[in-house]
C-alpha cells in the first residue's frame, strides 16, 4: 500500500461526515481510511504481526487510563449539549486527565462512559485518530498475546521477566516507553489487553461553528468574573502570548531565582543525577544556562505547601492574576502587568531595562495563555480581540515536527500555509529581526516556512515530502489558526480561502518563535518514544526571553 495525499483528504472527510450522524459509531468503522493514509506517527498500523509502540505510547500518552474501561467516548462542547443529549450533570462524573493532552474529560465508572469537551474542530480530528491508533495497536497487541500464549498464566508467568518481549520482538527501550506510557498499574493495563479486544464506540453531540464560539465566549466569561473588578480587562491594552503557564512566570517573577539555594540544595539531597548536571554546568562542562536548569529542576518543588504558598504570595506582590480554566475549555490564563517587571528584585538577568522609570508608567497587561491545541487557537486570539480595548503584539511559542533541524533547535518563520483555509500568510515576524540571544544546544533557524496541519496522525509520507520539496519545514497547528484571527482584525471583510493573505498592514505587533520537538523523518524520534525534557528548557526559556524583552523595549520606546 502506497500513501497519498488523497488519502489523508479522504480519511478527514470520512470521520467528519460520519460522526454528524445522530447515533453512535464504532470506532472500527473508521478505521479503514485511517489505515489507507499510513500516517507518520503509525508506520506498523497495517502490520498485523508487529506492534507498533510508538504509536500506541504517543495514543496512551494523550489518552486519560480509563479509556480501558471505556465503552462509548461523547463528545460536546458545554454541559448543555450533554444535557440536552440525556447525559446530565457530566461535570459531576469523576474528572480525569491525560499525561500529555490538555482536554477537559469526565469519566463514569459505572456506564462506562468518557464526556470529552471538545474546543474545536482540532479535538475531534485529535480524539478520533488517537482513539483509531489505540484500538487499532490494543487488539493487534491482543491478538500477538493471545497467539502467543494460550495460558493465562503462563503470559502472567513471562510478564515478571524478559521473555514477554523477546516473544514479542519488543525492544528493552521501546518496552521501558510502553509501561511508563501505561502507568503505575501497567502490570494490570497489559493482562486487560490480553484478556479481552476494544470495541470502541464514539459519539459527536454538536459541532457547529456556533457551538464552537460558545465554548470561547464562556471561557472568556470565566476570565473576566475572575479578574479583579477594579481591573476591567475589556478596557485593557494587552500583548498576547500563547506559550506555557511557567517559564514566563519564572522569568518575571524571578521566584525561583531567588530559591536557587534550597532548589540546589534539595536536588543534592534526593536527585544526584540532577545534581551532577548542575555541576557540569557550573564547570563549563555542559553548555546550559544556569538559570534553565533552575527553572527546570524547580517543578520537583514549586509545590511543596510551604513553598507553594509563599510562590503564590509572591506573586500577588507583583500583581499577577492567574486565572484556572473553564469546564469548557481547557486553557489556564495569566496577566502580568508590564510595570511591575521593574518591581521584581529577581528578575532574569538576561532581560534589559534601559528605562526603568518610563517602564513603570506602562498600562499595558501580558495576557498569557496555556497554549491550545490547533483551531481552537483561532477561537481564543478573536474572543480576545473583540473583548480588550487593544491587542498591542500577539506572540506565540510552540513545540513544532522539523524536516530540516535537530529535537531543541529554534525555527523562525516568515511565512505560514494553514491545511485548515488553504491560505498562506505572509507577515513581518519580529523576531526575525529580534532576537538577542544564542541557543548555546542548537540552532536559531530564521525565515523559515511553516505549514499548519490538521492533525498529528494527518500526516504521511507523501504529504511531508511535498512539504519539503516547498520549504515548508515547520510543521505545527496553531500558527496558521492565530494568522486566520490577525486577518480579520487586520481587513475590513472576511478574509477568502485558498488565497495569500498579506498581513504586513496588520495593527499589531506579530512574532512566531517555534521549537524542534519531533523529527519526522527520523521515526524513533517523536515524543510517542521520548519526552521532551532538558533538550526543550533552552529553547522554551530564549523564546519567552525574547519576548519579554521584545515586550519591554516596545513599552520603553513608547
Amino acid at each position: 500500500m502506497t500513501s497519498t495525499i488523497d488519502s489523508i483528504d479522504l480519511h478527514v472527510r470520512s470521520y467528519r461526515s460520519a460522526l454528524k450522524s445522530t447515533h453512535e459509531l464504532t470506532v472500527n468503522s473508521l478505521s479503514n481510511s485511517h489505515l489507507r493514509l499510513e500516517p507518520i506517527l503509525h508506520p506498523l498500523a497495517n502490520n498485523p504481526f508487529q506492534l507498533d509502540v510508538a504509536a500506541f505510547v504517543y495514543a496512551l500518552l494523550r489518552l486519560p487510563a480509563q479509556i480501558d474501561q471505556t465503552q462509548k467516548i461523547i463528545i460536546g462542547q458545554t454541559p448543555d449539549v450533554f444535557t440536552q443529549a440525556g447525559y446530565k450533570q457530566v461535570e459531576n462524573w469523576a474528572k480525569v486527565e491525560s499525561p500529555a493532552r490538555r482536554r477537559t474529560t469526565f469519566f463514569h465508572s459505572q456506564k462506562h462512559l468518557l464526556a470529552s469537551f471538545a474546543a474545536s474542530i482540532s479535538d475531534i480530528d485529535d480524539l478520533t485518530n488517537l482513539l483509531i491508533a489505540y484500538q487499532t495497536e490494543w487488539n493487534k497487541f491482543h491478538t500477538l498475546l493471545k497467539t502467543q500464549y494460550k495460558s493465562y498464566f503462563k503470559f502472567k508467568s513471562d510478564l515478571k521477566t524478559d521473555k514477554l518481549t523477546q516473544t514479542l520482538n519488543i525492544s528493552p527501550q521501546d518496552w521501558k516507553s510502553l509501561t511508563t506510557a501505561l502507568g503505575s498499574k501497567w502490570p494490570s493495563r497489559l493482562q486487560n489487553i490480553y484478556q479481552s479486544p476494544q470495541n470502541l464506540r464514539i459519539q459527536l453531540l454538536a459541532g457547529s461553528w456556533i457551538d464552537y464560539t460558545k465554548t470561547t465566549q464562556k471561557w472568556w466569561k470565566n476570565v473576566a468574573k475572575t479578574v479583579s473588578p477594579n481591573l476591567h480587562i475589556s478596557r485593557q491594552n494587552i500583548y498576547f502570548v500563547s506559550s506555557n503557564t511557567h517559564s514566563l512566570l519564572n522569568i518575571f517573577s524571578g521566584f525561583v531565582l531567588k530559591k536557587q539555594d534550597f532548589i540546589i540544595s534539595q536536588i543534592k539531597q534526593d536527585r544526584p543525577q540532577l545534581y551532577q548536571i548542575w555541576q557540569e554546568i557550573q564547570s563549563k562542562q555542559l553548555f546550559l544556562h544556569q538559570n534553565d536548569f533552575l527553572y527546570f529542576a524547580s517543578k520537583y518543588y514549586l509545590d511543596q505547601p510551604k513553598i507553594k504558598k509563599e510562590f503564590i504570595q509572591y506573586q500577588k506582590s507583583l500583581g499577577i492574576i492567574y486565572v484556572p480554566n473553564s469546564h469548557y475549555l481547557d486553557s489556564n490564563v495569566q496577566i502580568f502587568p508590564v510595570k511591575n517587571l521593574v518591581k521584581s528584585k529577581h528578575l532574569d538577568p538576561r532581560l534589559k531595562i534601559t528605562h526603568p522609570k518610563k517602564l513603570s508608567q506602562s498600562n499595558a497587561l501580558i495576557f498569557n495563555i496555556d497554549y491550545p491545541l490547533g483551531f481552537a487557537a483561532y477561537h481564543i486570539l478573536t474572543e480576545t480581540l473583540e473583548n480588550v480595548a487593544r491587542v498591542k503584539g500577539v506572540y506565540i511559542t510552540g513545540k513544532a515536527a522539523v524536516l530540516n533541524s535537530e529535537i531543541g533547535d529554534i525555527q523562525i518563520p516568515r511565512l505560514v500555509f494553514d491545511e485548515h483555509t488553504q491560505n498562506t500568510y505572509m507577515f513581518n515576524n519580529c523576531f526575525n529581526n529580534f532576537f538577542p540571544y544564542t541557543n548555546n544546544q542548537g540552532s536559531i533557524l530564521t525565515n523559515q516556512k511553516a505549514v499548519s496541519v490538521l492533525g498529528t496522525y494527518l500526516e504521511n509520507e507523501a504529504l511531508l515530502q511535498k512539504y519539503s520539496e516547498n520549504n515548508l519545514t515547520i510543521i505545527e497547528m496553531e500558527s496558521g489558526p492565530y494568522l486566520g484571527a490577525v486577518a480579520e482584525a487586520t481587513y475590513d471583510q472576511p478574509t477568502p480561502r485558498n488565497t495569500i493573505i498579506d498581513l504586513n498592514p496588520a495593527p499589531m505587533d506579530i512574532g512566531i518563535i517555534n521549537y524542534t520537538s519531533d523529527t519526522p523523518y527520523s521515526k524513533a524520534k517523536n515524543l510517542g518514544t521520548q519526552h521532551l525534557t532538558l533538550d526543550g528548557v533552552e529553547p522554551v526559556y530564549l523564546a519567552s526571553l525574547a519576548i519579554l524583552q521584545r515586550i519591554i523595549n516596545l513599552e520603553e520606546d513608547i
